[in-house]
C-alpha cells in the first residue's frame, strides 16, 4: 500500500491534459509547435520585407503577438488556453501561406485534420467542432477569394465553389469523427477512473481491516495473558491458605482458622469480581437493549445515584455545568459509562482538599460532546492512549483489575462515538471527552 500511486486529479482529466502521462512532456510538445510557428511567422515577415510587401509583413507581425502570448502562457503552467489559442493562430497561419501559395489545392491545407487530432487529444472535446468551424470559415475564404479574385493563387488556378463544398464536407466528416473518438476516449478513461477508484477505496478498507485485526490479535494475546496471570493469583492464594487450614484444623487452632477462612473468601470475591467484569465486557456489542430516546440529564443522575456512597464517602462534590440534549441510546450501558467515568475521576482524585467533578456538555461543528472534569492528580501526555487499554492500571494500588475505562471505550464506539482524556499533566485534573450521534437512524445498537 505505501507504494501505490496516489492520483491528486480524476484520471480522465489528468491523462486529458497529459495525453503521454507526463505534462512537462506535452507542454515541450506544445512550447516546440508554438516556437516552429513563431519562425515560420518570422521567415515570412522577413520575406516580404525583402519583397516589399510592407502590409503583408506587418499582417505576419501581428500574427506572431498570440504566439509569443500562448509561449507566456505555457511557462506559466496552462494548457488549455495557450494551445486553443496556438490551434486557431496555425491555422490562420497555414490559411495565409495557402492564400500566397496554391489556394485551395495548397499541400499545407493537409495539416488541418492533423490539428483537430492533436487538439483532441489536448483539449476537450467540444472545441474540436469550434475548430472545425473554424477551418472551414477558412477554407470558405481560399474558395469564394479566389473565385470572387479577392486573391490571386500562385498557381493562377481560380478555385471553384465546389471545391470549397468538397473541402468543407471533408473537414465535417473528420472533425465529426475525431471529436466521437475522442469523447469515447474520455468516456473510457472516465470509466477507469471509477474503477480505480472503487479498487482504490476497496485497498484502503482492506488495509483498514488488516490494521484493526492486527490490532484485535495483539490485545487478545494480552488479554490471555493477563487473564491467565489474575484468575492463577486468586487460586494460588486459595490453594495456600487451603493447607494453613487443614493444618490449624489438625493442630485445634481455630483463631487461625477463622483468619484463613477471611483470606479464601476475599481472594473468591476478587476471583467472582473478575469474572463478573470479564462478562460484562464480552456482552458489550452482543447482548442488545433496545437504544430509545432519553434526556442525558436522567442518565447522569442514574449514574450519580449509583456512586452516591463513593462520593459521599471521600466528600466529593458534582456540579452539572450544562443543559443536556436528548439521545438515543442503550440507556443501560450509557448510564455504566457514566458511573464508571465518575467512580474513576473519584479514584484519582489524590489528596485533593476540595475535590469537584464537572459534568458538561458542547456541541461543536454539529457533534454532542459530553465531558467529565475532575480537579485530580491528572495524567500524563505518553500514557492518555494507554488509560483505554484493557488491565491497564496507571496505579497498581488502585482498586479494579484496570476494565472499566477500557469497557467505556467500548461502548462509547459500539454506539458510534469516540472518548478521549485531556489533561495539562500531574496535578493539574483530566477530563474524559466523549461523543454519541445524534440521529437516531445512524446509532448502532450497542
Amino acid at each position: 500500500m505505501k507504494n501505490k500511486p496516489h492520483y491528486t486529479e480524476p484520471l480522465s482529466t489528468a491523462l486529458r491534459r497529459r495525453p503521454y502521462g507526463n505534462k512537462a512532456e506535452i507542454t515541450n510538445t506544445v512550447r516546440w509547435i508554438a516556437i516552429t510557428a513563431l519562425f515560420l511567422f518570422l521567415t515570412l515577415t522577413i520575406s516580404f520585407l525583402i519583397t516589399g510587401k510592407d502590409k503583408n509583413a506587418l499582417i505576419s507581425v501581428i500574427g506572431m503577438v498570440p504566439i509569443v502570448v500562448s509561449i507566456i502562457l505555457l511557462r506559466r503552467d496552462a494548457i488549455t488556453a495557450p494551445s486553443t489559442l496556438l490551434a486557431i493562430t496555425i491555422i490562420i497561419l497555414i490559411t495565409l501561406l495557402a492564400t500566397f501559395g496554391q489556394g485551395l489545392e495548397d499541400i499545407g491545407l493537409l495539416g488541418f485534420p492533423v490539428i483537430l487530432i492533436v487538439c483532441g487529444l489536448i483539449l476537450r472535446g467540444q472545441v474540436i467542432m469550434y475548430l472545425t468551424f473554424f477551418i472551414i470559415a477558412c477554407l470558405g475564404w481560399l474558395g469564394f477569394g479566389s473565385y470572387y479574385g479577392w486573391y490571386h493563387p500562385a498557381s493562377n488556378t481560380i478555385g471553384s465553389i465546389g471545391d470549397f463544398y468538397i473541402a468543407s464536407i471533408i473537414m465535417l466528416i473528420a472533425g465529426n469523427s475525431i471529436y466521437h473518438l475522442v469523447k469515447n476516449v474520455f468516456d473510457a478513461l472516465a470509466r477507469a477512473e471509477k474503477e480505480i477508484e472503487l479498487r482504490e477505496s476497496a485497498e484502503q478498507e482492506r488495509e483498514k481491516v488488516i490494521q484493526k485485526l492486527r490490532s484485535k490479535n495483539q490485545e487478545l494475546d494480552r488479554f490471555a495473558i493477563r487473564v491467565s496471570h489474575d484468575l492463577k493469583t486468586p487460586l494460588i492464594t486459595v490453594a495456600g491458605f487451603l493447607g494453613f487450614l487443614e493444618k490449624d484444623i489438625k493442630s485445634g487452632n481455630y483463631e487461625k482458622v477463622e483468619k484463613n477462612l477471611t483470606q479464601i473468601n476475599e481472594a473468591a470475591k476478587k476471583m467472582g469480581t473478575f469474572v463478573d467484569e470479564l462478562l460484562d465486557l464480552s456482552r458489550v456489542g452482543r447482548i442488545v437493549n433496545p437504544p430509545t430516546d432519553v434526556a442525558f440529564d436522567i442518565i447522569v443522575q442514574d449514574a450519580l445515584k449509583a456512586a452516591e456512597g463513593l462520593l459521599e464517602a471521600k466528600q466529593v462534590r458534582v456540579k452539572i455545568e450544562a443543559i443536556f440534549p436528548f439521545v438515543h441510546v442503550d440507556r443501560v450501558r450509557v448510564v455504566q459509562v457514566m458511573q464508571n467515568l465518575i467512580t474513576n475521576a473519584v479514584k484519582f482524585m489524590g489528596d485533593q482538599p476540595q475535590p469537584v467533578i464537572r459534568i458538561g456538555f458542547a456541541e461543536i461543528d454539529g457533534e454532542h460532546i459530553f465531558s467529565v472534569r475532575d480537579n485530580g492528580i491528572g495524567i500524563e501526555n505518553e500514557h492518555q492512549e494507554r488509560v483505554f487499554e484493557l488491565f491497564n492500571k496507571l496505579d497498581p494500588n488502585t482498586e479494579g483489575i484496570g476494565l472499566g475505562l477500557g469497557l467505556v471505550k467500548r461502548i462509547i464506539e459500539v454506539h458510534g462515538g469516540r472518548i478521549w482524556v485531556e489533561s495539562e499533566g500531574t496535578g493539574k485534573g483530566s477530563t474524559f471527552k466523549f461523543t454519541l450521534r445524534k440521529q437516531p437512524d445512524m446509532i448502532i445498537n450497542p
